[in-house]
Order: structure tokens, then C-alpha cells, then sequence
């Protein structure tokens, strides 16, 4: 093993390994990152180098730039927290005072509704669908738009966790409940994972209650099956009429979803990223304005043509990458965030991180909003690693306006002279 790959185990190791030695750290995000990495990249990045195939793509300069990414996901996160210092911790009390949590109940029933409203029409969509059909644009809608059913979910989770109310425990459930089938019969890593999260978060946020080291291992284990046996998982649950919990069980699972080398997802990434710093091209911004594009403006509406001028020209060299893209495989966001940057792509990871870490701050602090944010973004911050670092971007327009519009329907009047502080946060006087 190359000095570099070492040296990239070795960091992961050191940060995963908090999860162990501190429970209530398994969800901050650099050892939720960390985690992840080391029981889905990390293993492929041994067999890449370990079989040589793509010794002439250069690995070394990935595991270069991997590094430089995980510590600066690291040192986001620790100053995101420092920026957010806060003095004491708000209880219910005080969180009554800023807000009517009869109203956020409200509001969180709204977007189940909403939510639930989506998820029927793509369901009805997707019936009338003949087998081969691409997704038309009224799909993708409907499928971001089902996201405040977790959003609402959420919400009822937390209010249900500060007030005891058994209708936001119901509502909590209904979301939730919506939820199971796609996990159950379809696998799906990042919804499995963001039921635990909301689980297990709000419980850490409001109650301070940690998971326990008894409940963390078979977790991770479950995690680690699910993660890198998807397909295999999937296409075991069609061949066999069963469920995720068959499969998991089950003695044998044949992954004959494509032609899979254990590494799919990192040889993607490290080609990408030779064939990026050979080429000397890059895409900037253009990813992430196209990601934009992509989810928010509706082509069943607007029009495919329309949609098509809206977006950025990309690399001319697509299809050069396309040769060594595995189907069923995603790129990494290390690759997305070289190829737009370059070396300074990484500063895309501190970014997030060190809004993950204000975020982790002012919910362990008691701020509601902070709590719900960080709940909701946690799976999309680790598909950062995984898929692509434009995701976790295209995901805000959508949190950030709807629950502005519920916080914001809830919010008390200030009394006069009382002073404003943005949440739980009371920065120090400096």
C-alpha cells in the first residue's frame, strides 16, 4: 500500500474511530463521513491498488487530493463550531417564547400533506409507465417534492421529543410510515439511512440520550451490507419476492446488476480525476448551477428546450469520461469537486463542513431550526462523499423555503426591547 493510501486509512481510522470511544459523536459530520468511508471508498481504494488496473490513471494524485478534502471536512466542522459559540442551552420554555409550537405543528402537517400529495402523483406517474421509458420531468419533480415528507416527519419527531404531544408522535409516524415500502422493497441506502438519523438525532438533540455502543455495532454492520450490497440486495428482493430484512439475512446474494470490480465507484473517481489534471479543463461552477437548473425548473411545465438553454456548458470531454464510468456506479463528489477546482475544490468541503458544524453547534445548543436543518441535510452532506458535492447545494433552495415559510408562520412577536438573538446562539462579546 502506497504512503498516501496509508495516510488517507490512517486519517479515516483516527476519525471513525471517535464514533467508538464517543457514541454522541456518530453523527457529527466528519465521523459520519468517516464512517462511511471507511466501509465503502476505502475498501475499493485497497483493491485499486492492490490489482494494479489503474495504475496508469495515477491513484497517488486522488489519495493526494482525498486527504487534503478529509482534513479540511475536519477543520470545517471544529471552526463552524467555534463560530457558533453559544452560552447555555435553550429549554422548552424559551423555545415557546420565540415560537407556537401549536402553529410549527401545523406547519408540519402542511408539508406531510404536501409531501404525501407528491408521492401519490409520482406513484400514479410512474404506473402509467411503460418499461424502458426515461423519467419524464414530472417525475423528478415529484420525487423532490416528496421530500417534506421527511421534512414534516422531522419537524413532528422533534416537537413530539420537546412536548410529549402524541399528535406530533402520529404525524412523526405517518411520514415515516410512507417511507417503508421504498426502504423494504426498493433498498434505498440514503432514505434507510435518514430514517435512523432522524431517529437517533432527535433523541441525541432534545433528550441528550446517545446511541448506545450495544445498538452502534450491528448498526454500522447493517450499514456497511446495505451500502455496498445494494444492487445485489435489490435484484434479490425482485428474484425472490422478498424484503431488505430477507436479504439481509439471506446466506448468498448474487450481484448481477452489472458488471461490478469492487470498485466501480473510486475507479470512477481516480480516472476522472487523472483525465481532469492531464486535460487542464474545468467546469467551475457550472455543475452546480445545473444542478440547480436541474431540480427546480420543471421541463412538464416550462419545456425541454427551454430547460436545455437554461443550463451551463459542461466539459466538451464527457464522453472520455464516460468510457471508465461504470453503469450503476456514481462519480464521487471528490471527482466533481476537482473537476470544477482542481486542487481547490477541497475548499467545497470545508464549505460544507464548516456549515455542518454551526448547524451541529446551535441544535446541541437547544435552537429547533438548527436541529431540523441538520437532521434534514445529514444524508445529503454524506452523499457528498459518495455521489457528487452539487447535491448537498441542491437540496437547500427547497429546505430553506419551506420551513422558513412554517418557522416563520409560528414565530411569536418580539416584545419591545427584548433582544433579538438569531436562535439559541448568543455569540461572545468580542
Amino acid at each position: 500500500m502506497s504512503v498516501e493510501l496509508t495516510i488517507l486509512t490512517g486519517l479515516i481510522a483516527l476519525l471513525a474511530l471517535l464514533a467508538v470511544l464517543r457514541p454522541a459523536t456518530l453523527f457529527a459530520y466528519p465521523v459520519a463521513g468517516s464512517l462511511l468511508m471507511w466501509v465503502f471508498l476505502l475498501p475499493q481504494a485497497w483493491r485499486i491498488e492492490s490489482s494494479g488496473d489503474l495504475n496508469d490513471f495515477e491513484p497517488t494524485l486522488t489519495w493526494n487530493y482525498m486527504i487534503l478534502c478529509m482534513i479540511m471536512t475536519a477543520v470545517g466542522f471544529w471552526a463552524g463550531g467555534i463560530r457558533a459559540a453559544v452560552a447555555g442551552r435553550n429549554d422548552l420554555a424559551s423555545l415557546r417564547e420565540r415560537y407556537d409550537f401549536d402553529k410549527l405543528l401545523k406547519g408540519a402537517v402542511a408539508l406531510v400533506v404536501i409531501g404525501g400529495i407528491a408521492q401519490f402523483l409520482l406513484q400514479r406517474e410512474v404506473a402509467t409507465m411503460q418499461a424502458g421509458d426515461l423519467f419524464t420531468g414530472a417525475v423528478a419533480f415529484y420525487v423532490m417534492m416528496t421530500a417534506l415528507l421527511i421534512y414534516g416527519a422531522s419537524l413532528g419527531w422533534l416537537l413530539y421529543l420537546y412536548t410529549g404531544d402524541k399528535k406530533a408522535l402520529a404525524l412523526a409516524l405517518i411520514g415515516l410510515a410512507v417511507t417503508a415500502p421504498t426502504i423494504l422493497l426498493a433498498a434505498r441506502r440514503e432514505l434507510s439511512f435518514t430514517v435512523v438519523s432522524i431517529i437517533f438525532l432527535g433523541l441525541w438533540f432534545v433528550k441528550k440520550k446517545a446511541i448506545s455502543r450495544v445498538l452502534l455495532i450491528p448498526l454500522v454492520f447493517a450499514g456497511a451490507i446495505l451500502v455496498n450490497q445494494a444492487g445485489a440486495i435489490r435484484g434479490y428482493i425482485v428474484k425472490e419476492d422478498s424484503t431488505l430484512i430477507g436479504a439481509l439475512s439471506a446466506d448468498d446474494l448474487n450481484d448481477t446488476s452489472r458488471n461490478k470490480n469492487n470498485y466501480d465507484e473510486m475507479a470512477s473517481g481516480v480516472s476522472d480525476i487523472a483525465i481532469t489534471s492531464w486535460s487542464d479543463r474545468y467546469s467551475f461552477l457550472a455543475p452546480y448551477y445545473n444542478t440547480i437548473i436541474q431540480l427546480y425548473v420543471p421541463a412538464f411545465i416550462v419545456g425541454h428546450d427551454l430547460k436545455d438553454s437554461l443550463k451551463a456548458d459542461e466539459d466538451e470531454s464527457a464522453d472520455t469520461y464516460s468510457k471508465y464510468f461504470a453503469n450503476g456506479a456514481t462519480r464521487t463528489g471528490f471527482a466533481d469537486s476537482f473537476q470544477a477546482f482542481h486542487y481547490f475544490g477541497c475548499i467545497i468541503f470545508f464549505a460544507i463542513s464548516y456549515f455542518m458544524g454551526v448547524l451541529w453547534k446551535r441544535a446541541n445548543s437547544g435552537d429547533i431550526l438548527s436541529q431540523l436543518y441538520y437532521i434534514i441535510l445529514l444524508a445529503a452532506g454524506l452523499k457528498v462523499f459518495t455521489e457528487s458535492t452539487s447535491i448537498f447545494f441542491g437540496v437547500l433552495p427547497l429546505m430553506v423555503g419551506s420551513t422558513y415559510a412554517v418557522f416563520r408562520y409560528a414565530r411569536r412577536p418580539r416584545k419591545a426591547g427584548a433582544k433579538l438573538l438569531p436562535g439559541a446562539v448568543q455569540r461572545r462579546a468580542s
